[in-house]
């Protein structure tokens, strides 16, 4: 066999990676279960709903609805006056959808995007652990068979 440390190197190499990547996959599926079911609060930090850009209003407007109602007093044009109205609208579209949505809605996404990751990492690093591992014992096999 040509090279055979070249071989070895590959081996150990790979079957490490796959070891890896089967070691953190498993600590992050490890990691949702305690976050899930005995420290519930952990990750409450998480649950928030994207708002709405904020408006800056001077002393002068303390709402929206007044900086609209205010117009042209306010040197207003009429781009701004119709990006105003769309913000409302926006606004108020923010509000129907977030009193609707499930207050863990984000926190069920982010477990998910979680637990998907992490499968992934244990079905492709078991299989390469697994094949690579195989090998190196086959051939720590057959070179004390010949000595």
């Amino acid at each position: 066999m040509k090279n055979p440390i070249i071989r070895t190197i590959y081996l150990y190499l790979f079957a490490l990676v796959g070891l890896g990547m089967l070691v953190v996959g498993a600590s992050m599926i490890i990691n949702l279960g305690l976050k899930t079911w005995i420290f519930t609060k952990a990750d409450r930090a998480d649950s928030y709903a994207a708002r709405p850009t904020p408006l800056y209003l001077t002393s002068e407007t303390k709402g929206v609805e007044d900086l609209k109602a205010c117009g042209e007093k306010c040197n207003l044009t009429v781009a701004q006056r119709e990006q105003l109205a769309q913000w409302l609208t926006d606004y108020k579209n923010w509000q129907e959808t977030d009193a609707a949505r499930d207050p863990n809605f984000y926190l069920v996404q982010n477990r998910q995007r979680q637990a998907s990751t992490a499968l992934s990492l244990i079905l492709v690093g078991l299989p390469l652990w697994l094949f690579h591992w195989s090998v190196i014992k086959k051939d720590n096999r057959k070179e004390k068979a010949e000595v």
